[in-house]
């Protein structure tokens, strides 16, 4: 059986077989040994316009363009400079949206390393400041880094945050955070959370439309 380049088949021992379509295009089928592929074939066929429909959403998703010398920090871009005067310091000029530092923080690996120490702090204390606020108390805050999620709450009340959140707009990290502090007292998404979570935050479906048509270039 012979499939399109970007399509993947995977065998793995699953009760039952899906499909998943990635924002990077790709079509992952993932099916159990017993599956034929006469079986693969009858279902791609009945799921043709699904798939079609996701390739088509992934690809119209908008990208935060940015040159080369500019890095995106809480939805903006910033201009990085190179100084040596700064020795190991990083100075960010939130009014002219520039980045002046020694380290380079072109390269990828230290950019990340960069961008998850300011997730870190930004996204801790603003967590704390929220829960305060609204009176939601939380055990413990993690900053990771995930593929599917912005942000989870545990049935422990553990909230883990995206560090690429830090990237996104003050009002995006905002929601994601209420988000999931209202996850501490309603765990599923019920009429009743969405309604908590319109009196606590009442524009909230602009920073789930921000996300939509640029979250996959964070």
């Amino acid at each position: 059986m012979e499939l399109p380049d970007n399509y993947i088949l995977i065998r793995k021992e699953v009760k039952h077989a899906r499909l998943r379509v990635s924002e990077d295009g790709r079509v992952r089928i993932i099916a159990p040994p017993a599956f034929s592929d006469e079986d693969i074939t009858a279902m791609l066929k009945k799921k043709a316009k699904w798939i079609d429909s996701n390739l088509k959403y992934f690809n119209g998703m908008s990208k935060v363009e940015l040159q080369r010398n500019q890095l995106l920090l809480f939805g903006n871009r910033y201009s990085y400079f190179y100084d040596t005067t700064y020795a190991q310091k990083v100075i960010i000029d939130h009014e002219h949206k520039t980045i002046t530092s020694q380290k380079d923080l072109l390269d990828p690996k230290i950019q990340e390393k960069w961008y998850r120490r300011v997730a870190k702090k930004h996204l801790t204390k603003r967590t704390k400041d929220l829960s305060t606020k609204m009176k939601l108390p939380f055990k413990k805050l993690f900053i990771r880094e995930s593929k599917t999620k912005w942000g989870n709450c545990s049935k422990e009340k553990n909230i883990s945050l995206n560090w690429k959140l830090i990237k996104a707009p003050d009002y995006v990290i905002d929601y994601i955070i209420i988000h999931e502090l209202l996850h501490t007292v309603v765990m599923s998404h019920t009429h009743r959370f969405w309604t908590l979570l319109k009196s606590y935050y009442p524009d909230y479906k602009e920073s789930i439309k921000w996300l939509e048509k640029y979250g996959n270039s964070l």
